[in-house]
């Protein structure tokens, strides 16, 4: 898998990530914030075919059945080796689309788009990725 690393504050280089791989499939991982307040604003960025797959927003929903249900969309919707989740949100949504992509086929390549100051910092050292378990927070990952 080929990962590249782009920072930047400037949407038209989300764009430039896409135009090398628009005959794949894209999914894009919110929850019920990131899509009504975010996603408006990039959308003209994004791929046209994407597909949503949209979860509940809090740390008590990053767990093990958000990411078996983020597998379960992208199996329902034929993501192969070539997809790409695109992850908008803060830290729940970027660890568990980043944790997600990097299991599901054995690796597709993701997208972290932060929302917020901590979820930028947190996306850029380390691009650490998981889920929390029995009550311990980022134990699997």
């Amino acid at each position: 898998m080929s990962s590249k690393i782009i920072f930047s504050n400037n949407f038209n280089d989300v764009s430039d990530i896409f135009k090398n791989k628009l005959q794949h499939r894209f999914f894009l991982l919110a929850d019920e914030n990131t899509d009504k307040y975010c996603m408006p604003l990039i959308k003209d960025f994004l791929p046209n075919n994407i597909i949503k797959i949209k979860i509940n927003s809090g740390e008590n929903n990053k767990n093990i059945n958000s990411i078996i249900y983020i597998w379960q969309k992208l199996t329902e919707n034929n993501a192969d080796r070539k997809s790409t989740l695109i992850n908008l949100g803060g830290g729940v949504i970027c660890d568990l689309g980043g944790f997600a992509a990097s299991t599901y086929k054995r690796g597709i390549d993701f997208v972290n788009i932060p929302t917020s100051l901590l979820a930028q910092v947190d996306a850029s050292i380390g691009g650490k990725t998981g889920f929390d378990f029995m009550g311990y927070k980022n134990q699997i990952g």
